[in-house]
């Protein structure tokens, strides 16, 4: 049906039934479908994209605010700007927002078509997945369209856009506007959208100020600022406010309105509308190649330089089959008549090319973080169990024991503690391990958490622990051993979590260091948009990606972590490998076409980066980064800057010529704490 008439005065241009809406949760890895249609509909105020689930057709008109997807808040598994459309909510947007179009085949992570929830199987030979991505770098729910009817869709769009297929991406359609106009930053819409504080002067909506803001209102404002802010200095500005504003929209409900704004409203400018740059409509790219496309910060601004790459001196990148996990058959014939591991390198190499099989993960993981040494018996490690259980209450005593009286002249204790109890409230409360009220493993989270504050009280508690402890407790279902599995993780990641930022600042400086090696385009590119610094990954390093990917994935990948892999070659010519960091390399690969086709700002890559949160794919991710790691590993003209993040030898043909990192501004001792916040967006 086209060009027909609804209800509310709306004309419908275009209608496709069937259009499955794809959403993920944090507790497993299957997807969930929700059936609907897809709209394009003319209204007084513009052209919408429109998708209702079956639930909805027929139900009062969508209004099409976005203020419950800003404003609602999961703690567990959304974010600010986190479109996770878990319900099969309505999605609608201006048409003429729409940046970009991707296609890919409709299959899951394990090459199977994926079913509706009703059964009905879906036929990869005839459909496809659709993702849009708009202007502000907004990434939607994959939709799945039946009897590949995306023609008709693309046939709708060109009668208000100009469509393009990428030179660099056959899967990517690029979208602009056929009549450019002046317009507010998509940025600032959503921005806006956030809608931070009630308004409770509403005639003040009327005055002359904010008839000259128009619809951003003086909030909204306050919140733009910010953003000026946050490409000015992004870890000063962004980690200490956004980690406040979290706070208070998931639990300060009665916090005074005037401490928000006042550390929205820092910036005395608000930025310029610019116009888009009109293109003629090719159905071919006929520009090489191999060049790239860069401008100033600001994506719709006109002016645009062509900048020929550099030649690559890399070898070309292997591709990497994914392994099998280790089996519990397997595991056993690794034992000897003492119970003493056998060939532990060859378990690890097993458990990095394929994860561990979940019967067994709680008792390799123990061999993997160092609980149990490799190289004991069975009766050592009853014995060494037994004094670390002891060791373990005696800790959880010192703390258990404390009086009400004695915590009112200890602040440190007592300030912790509160933080804990805050964390503990709202840490993966999705998944059925920690649902409900009065959780006893909700309380075991917490406990852990106390006594490993006595064991480490330098360090104490920092936001962002609870979310390395949870699946550790998870798997292993035990208070002793949970909590020194999540000594020995701390002893690794510890650094990311201390007031000199050290771990922090290392990584990003080394990750810019292989980015810079990799892929000195999208470096390049990176720079140009205030963007070089990387900070948009700093969740990532964070929590070691656990925002990124659901539980199932979790747990697979930090058991490949914990291998110290990849292994290749001699393994004495690297002693660490970083493998964390070519995962956000590789992550960032997949993601080139899409930031650089779309010529996407500072803004709007952090947006896109945050959409990307658990529907990464976890396999082809890890492939990618061990083909980065060989690939490197075998390029002898690859500095030794580069070698040594990897901890590889250097060949006798490299250089330690490799371009340095850009320097990178970094937060203040005396807010970084705050900043760990940042994990909750």
């Amino acid at each position: 049906m086209h060009n027909s008439e609804t209800d509310g005065g709306s004309f419908l241009l275009y209608e496709q039934d069937g259009v499955l809406l794809t959403t993920k949760g944090i507790s497993g890895d299957s997807s969930n479908l929700h059936l609907g249609k897809l709209r394009i509909v003319k209204e007084k105020t513009g052209i919408y994209m429109l998708w209702l689930s079956e639930e909805n057709i027929g139900g009062p008109p969508f209004s099409g605010s976005s203020e419950t997807d800003w404003t609602v808040i999961n703690p567990n598994q959304g974010s600010v700007g986190y479109h996770n459309n878990g319900t099969g909510r309505p999605i609608r947007f201006e048409v003429e927002d729409l940046k970009c179009i991707c296609l890919s085949p409709i299959s899951d992570s394990n090459g199977q078509p994926r079913r509706h929830n009703s059964g009905a199987k879906a036929d990869p030979a005839r459909t496809c997945n659709v993702t849009f991505v708009q202007t502000d770098g907004t990434t939607y729910s994959n939709l799945i369209f039946p009897g590949g009817s995306t023609s008709g869709l693309l046939d709708a769009l060109t009668q208000h856009l100009v469509l393009k297929r990428s030179c660099h991406d056959d899967s990517m359609i690029l979208c602009e506007p056929k009549s450019p106009k002046t317009r507010r930053d998509p940025y600032e819409r959503s921005l806006a959208e956030l809608r931070l504080f009630p308004d409770r002067n509403p005639a003040a909506m009327h005055s002359a100020s904010y008839a000259r803001l128009g619809q951003l209102g003086q909030f909204g404002v306050g919140a733009w600022r910010f953003v000026n802010d946050l490409k000015r200095d992004p870890y000063t500005a962004t980690m200490t406010a956004f980690s406040k504003i979290s706070d208070y929209l998931l639990h300060e409900e009665e916090k005074a309105n005037e401490d928000i704004a006042e550390l929205l409203q820092k910036s005395l400018s608000l930025d310029e509308p610019t116009t888009a740059v009109q293109r003629v409509p090719i159905a071919n790219c006929d520009a090489d190649e191999n060049t790239v496309l860069v401008g100033s910060s600001d994506s719709s601004v006109e002016g645009y330089e062509v900048i020929q790459p550099p030649v690559a001196d890399l070898f070309p990148r292997p591709k990497v089959l994914r392994g099998q996990p280790l089996t519990e058959v397997e595991w056993q014939t690794y034992f000897d008549d003492e119970g003493m591991v056998q060939n532990s390198e060859e378990i690890r190499r097993k458990i990095f090319s394929g994860g561990i099989e979940p019967s067994i993960r709680s008792e390799v993981w123990k061999f993997l973080l160092g609980y149990y040494p490799w190289h004991t018996s069975q009766v050592e490690r009853k014995e060494l169990r037994d004094t670390k259980v002891e060791e373990y209450f005696r800790m959880k005593l010192q703390w258990r024991s404390m009086s009400a009286d004695q915590e009112s002249r200890f602040a440190a204790f007592k300030q912790r503690k509160d933080l804990i109890e805050k964390d503990v409230n709202r840490t993966d409360r999705t998944i059925p391990y920690y649902a409900g009220e009065n959780n006893a493993n909700v309380s075991t989270l917490r406990d852990v958490l106390m006594t490993y504050m006595m064991y480490d009280f330098d360090l104490g508690y920092v936001q962002g622990m609870s979310d390395l402890l949870a699946p550790l407790l998870y798997v292993l279902d035990d208070e002793v051993d949970a909590f020194w599995c999540f000594v020995a993780y701390m002893d690794r990641v510890s650094l990311n979590f201390q007031l000199d930022q050290a771990g922090i600042k290392r990584q990003l400086s080394q990750l810019r260091v292989l980015l810079q090696a990799v892929d000195p385009h999208l470096a390049s590119y990176l720079d140009t948009r205030d963007s070089g610094n990387l900070f948009f990954c700093f969740r990532w390093l964070l929590v070691l990606f656990k925002r990124e990917f659901n539980y199932p994935q979790i747990l697979r990948l930090w058991e490949v972590f914990w291998t110290d892999g990849p292994f290749h070659g001699d393994s004495a010519s690297y002693s660490s490998s970083n493998f964390h960091l070519l995962l956000a390399l590789s992550i960032l690969d997949s993601q080139r076409n899409t930031i650089l086709e779309n010529r996407f700002g500072f803004t709007e890559i952090l947006k896109h980066v945050n959409d990307l949160a658990l529907y990464i794919d976890l396999e082809e991710a890890l492939a990618k980064a061990e083909g980065i790691f060989i690939q490197i590993k075998d390029s002898p003209s690859v500095g030794m800057e580069v070698r040594s993040v990897l901890g590889l030898r250097e060949t006798s043909d490299s250089s330690d010529d490799s371009p340095s990192s850009n320097s990178t501004d970094y937060l203040s001792e005396e807010r970084y704490e705050n900043a760990l916040g940042l994990h909750y967006l």
